[in-house]
């Protein structure tokens, strides 16, 4: 690699979110030939860095094994809202480049709405039946190195909810103990289609840091992180705020339409309308003698 190369790479590494910045100011076009330059651990925290439009342009013009592998690695909330960006065409191209589990989760969250919980639920989060040991438990999320979001979700055989296991509960426990006797079942799950403000008080967010998510058959689908909530959130207020911003904009120029039409409508009346002479005046009569000159 040049040296220009090893500079650009090194302002990269150490400040990919000014890098992301700058790389704004450009053209797509010319922000992904520059991109192409660098290692894959150092485009995914620049485009991590940068606002979600530019970003999903950026990724649509690049090699779609590439921007498969970088979706891969941002946050999968991230992740989904450059793919919801993409044209059909491009979204459908990128996940056939993604491995099947990975883009099945990107499809079951994307027949959501942004707004509902079924858009930013995690739906990689495992779950266990109840005659698994802690120690089997723990070894498998080991082996597969997945995370738990806090939280463990207990399932029956028709894969519907039975319970929840706090982490810290299961860390603390003898490794043979079975999670059936470990369950908190209070809890009840998120409805997947419900939206985001439905949520926000749910009495299970004293309690636990994640939340499952089921669909209307109450099946279980995955888990909704606090933050996650936070975020969705956040981003739904911002785009309803912009469309509301967008609304009014538009009525305002709509009106200005009417009133600007019938302004010029009501001066070309008076322009083009009968024209209207001050009456001549006449001699009075009784100032005339009859006849004889007035």
């Amino acid at each position: 690699m040049s040296d220009p190369h090893r500079l650009s790479r090194a302002f990269l590494e150490n400040r990919p979110r000014a890098a992301a910045a700058l790389l704004q100011d450009f053209t797509p076009e010319h922000s992904v030939e520059f991109l192409l330059q660098m290692p894959l651990e150092v485009i995914i925290p620049v485009i991590d860095g940068m606002a979600s439009w530019p970003a999903a342009r950026t990724l649509s013009l690049m090699p779609v094994g590439l921007t498969a592998n970088v979706l891969r690695g941002l946050p999968d909330s991230e992740a989904e809202t450059l793919l919801r960006l993409m044209s059909a065409e491009q979204r459908e191209a990128v996940m056939a480049n993604m491995p099947a589990a990975t883009a099945q989760g990107f499809i079951n969250k994307m027949a959501y709405p942004i707004s509902t919980v079924g858009a930013w639920m995690d739906t990689a989060v495992p779950c266990f039946t109840l005659d698994c040991s802690v120690d089997h438990c723990l070894d498998l999320v080991k082996r597969q190195q997945t995370h738990l979001g806090g939280i463990v979700i207990v399932v029956d055989e028709r894969r519907r909810l039975v319970g929840l296991v706090a982490v810290e509960k299961l860390l603390t426990s003898e490794g043979g103990q079975q999670l059936s006797g470990l369950l908190d079942t209070r809890v009840q799950p998120l409805s997947a289609r419900a939206t985001l403000w439905e949520v926000e008080q749910h009495e299970g967010w004293t309690r636990f840091p994640s939340l499952p998510v089921v669909d209307r058959h109450h099946t279980m689908l995955g888990a909704l992180t606090h933050s996650a909530l936070r975020a969705g959130t956040a981003r739904s207020a911002d785009q309803t705020d912009n469309q509301l911003r967008l609304s009014i904009l538009t009525h305002m120029g709509e009106a200005f339409v009417v009133v600007l039409g019938g302004l010029l409508a009501t001066l070309t009346g008076l322009r083009t309308g009968p024209d209207i002479r001050p009456r001549p005046n006449l001699p009075n009569r009784a100032d005339s003698a009859p006849g004889g000159e007035p």
